[in-house]
């Protein structure tokens, strides 16, 4: 069953990812951003039930170039999001599968994430194989 909804969840990227810099293309303007900035391109979505993010997708760039995606989830409450982390602004290898690709578990603290500028705490936890960016 996990594994059929992370495959669903890559064939979803694979699917939106051409699409997504021309969604966001409104919201930055790469003369104008300095450093790492997080982008959401699906809207995060707090479950009542459990406190915790249960879906949404954010993309983080680096002088205009994609770092890593993140992946919230389907709307179950797990508390484990998926990032992928990129190599040169490119996510996915010539057979669409993510270059590097990492489960993590994310505090239920209800709280939400905006676009913005990427703090160096956050920075690292991108980094980290073991976790990921927290809410």
């Amino acid at each position: 069953m996990k594994s059929s909804i992370f495959y669903l969840f890559i064939l979803s990227l694979v699917c939106s990812c051409g699409k997504l810099d021309k969604k966001l293309n409104h919201k930055y303007d790469c003369d104008k951003l300095s450093g790492v900035h997080k982008f959401v391109y699906e809207p995060i979505v707090v479950s009542n039930d459990c406190n915790c993010i249960v879906s949404g997708k954010v993309k983080y760039l680096k002088d205009c170039k994609t770092v890593a995606l993140v992946y919230y989830g389907d709307g179950v409450c797990d508390n484990v999001a998926t990032k992928i982390i990129c190599e040169n602004g490119n996510c996915f290898d010539k057979d669409e599968n993510p270059i590097k690709s990492f489960e993590y578990y994310i505090d239920c603290n209800g709280n939400n994430i905006t676009d913005g500028f990427v703090s160096q705490g956050e920075l690292e936890d991108l980094s980290d194989p073991s976790t990921g960016p927290q809410p």
